[in-house]
């Protein structure tokens, strides 16, 4: 395995989360007209679970190359520690006024779904 490909699969993830954010960005416009604290919630939620993917990516690239029983313990407080920043993020997006917290939260989901679609698009383009 490649010492970037782990990084590079992280990219395709948050590149997926990015257009998703488009999509719900059209979508909350359409429905609520165009509103400055829509976009940013959706840049803030995007960005943040882009970040939240990367982190997990390195988390995982250091777990490697350690022992199972360290790698699973380190795992499990990188876990933790996302966990944290993710209800700092959610605590943001609810305070500051400018961020509309339901386009904030909205990306987190995107995570799940764009890490599902990147390999199915990528056993389409092996295919073609």
């Amino acid at each position: 395995m490649k010492s970037n490909s782990v990084y590079k699969e992280a990219a395709k993830v948050s590149a997926i989360i990015f257009i998703l954010g488009v999509i719900e960005f059209i979508l909350f416009t359409v429905f609520m007209g165009f509103r400055l604290d829509i976009l940013i919630g959706v840049l803030y939620g995007c960005a943040f679970t882009s970040l939240n993917f990367f982190y997990l990516a390195f988390c995982v690239k250091k777990a490697v190359e350690k022992d199972e029983k360290a790698a699973k313990a380190y795992m499990s407080s990188t876990y933790t520690a996302r966990i944290l920043l993710l209800g700092v993020m959610l605590f943001i997006a609810a305070k500051v006024q400018f961020i509309y917290f339901w386009a904030a939260v909205i990306p987190i989901v995107f995570q799940r779904i764009a890490a599902t679609v990147v390999p199915i698009i990528e056993r389409r383009r092996e295919k073609a």
